[in-house]
């Protein structure tokens, strides 16, 4: 049976980008890359300093300045050449209601929802393994049409994301195919849709399900054998936060396929930082796979610096 075991917190040194909302990280080659969900444009690399991660330099994923909006930075991916995939929610969002405005002003920010284009994008940026530079950069914008023209997800677009509309949030890479996790919608049944697809290729994929007693996908890495998937709730509600081990199959059973039930296993809740209760788990990334045993960092949305916490795994 998977194990979870909490080893130590380490640290980010220096200070990265919207510190209070780191949303997704990814390991090569001693460095860790750490993306804010309400960054505009940069992601920070940090390199290792034995435990510690240390802030080496900011970047942008686009060189056009002229683009301030928010990208929503949800997942991030790097192959094993340097390459890192970095992917924006793809959702909307209904404006809050603040106490600073008038009733009738709350009203109206609560019938308001907000599509922002700029959240619609899958950045691919080429690093150099001894400098974490960017050699190259390229960027494809192509995948709201593909949820558009399909028969399922098109349903869920104009939904504010954290009310079960489309919300990506996961996002890894395994022989060339993108495997993107869906925090919402969550279907009839609990199921929960993963897209595989290709990142020079969009409108060629595959729509795989996997359940998660209710939750959707807040993030997704590669291991051994499959992925680990972290589960959260689709709204802002609190709840528990878990992790899972996915074998990368459709869990969508079948009279004519095999039994389903084992594809997609809990391992057990995340705990959350004793000092920040309200803080979201968001990210993870393995920095060790052998066999079955894992090393993994998850970081979290709503902690200085994202509060990078150890795990050992037994899967």
């Amino acid at each position: 049976m998977a194990t979870l075991k909490k080893i130590e917190k380490v640290k980010f040194l220096g200070e990265i980008h919207q510190k209070e909302d780191v949303s997704a990280i990814a390991y090569f080659e001693d460095y860790i890359l750490v993306g804010s969900d309400e960054s505009q444009n940069i992601i920070n690399l940090l390199k290792r300093e034995d435990q510690d991660f240390s802030l080496v330099l900011d970047i942008p994923l686009s060189l056009d300045s002229a683009e301030d909006e928010e990208i929503d930075i949800e997942g991030m991916s790097i192959d094993e050449d340097g390459t890192l995939y970095v992917i924006g929610s793809h959702s909307s969002k209904r404006k809050t209601i603040k106490a600073s405005k008038t009733y009738l002003a709350n009203h109206q920010r609560l019938a308001t929802v907000i599509a922002e284009t700029r959240k619609n994008t899958i950045f691919k940026l080429k690093l150099d393994p001894k400098t974490g530079q960017v050699l190259k950069r390229d960027a494809n914008t192509q995948l709201k049409t593909v949820l558009e023209k399909n028969i399922i997800l098109n349903r869920f677009l104009n939904i504010p994301s954290k009310e079960n509309g489309i919300d990506i949030e996961g996002l890894a890479i395994y022989q060339e195919k993108l495997y993107l996790g869906f925090r919402g919608p969550v279907l009839r049944g609990n199921y929960v849709p993963v897209m595989v697809t290709e990142f020079d290729d969009l409108l060629d994929y595959e729509l795989r399900y996997v359940q998660l007693d209710g939750n959707g996908i807040r993030d997704i890495t590669r291991v051994q054998d499959g992925f680990l998937l972290i589960a959260g709730p689709v709204g802002d509600g609190r709840g528990a936060y878990q992790l899972y081990f996915w074998n990368g199959e459709d869990t969508i059973p079948g009279e004519d396929r095999p039994d389903t039930s084992d594809y997609c296993q809990l391992i057990g809740e995340i705990p959350l930082p004793k000092k920040y209760p309200e803080a979201k788990a968001e990210g993870i990334t393995v920095l060790e796979n052998k066999g079955k045993k894992v090393t993994a960092m998850i970081v979290y949305d709503g902690a200085p610096q994202g509060a990078p916490t150890l795990f050992k795994l037994e899967l």
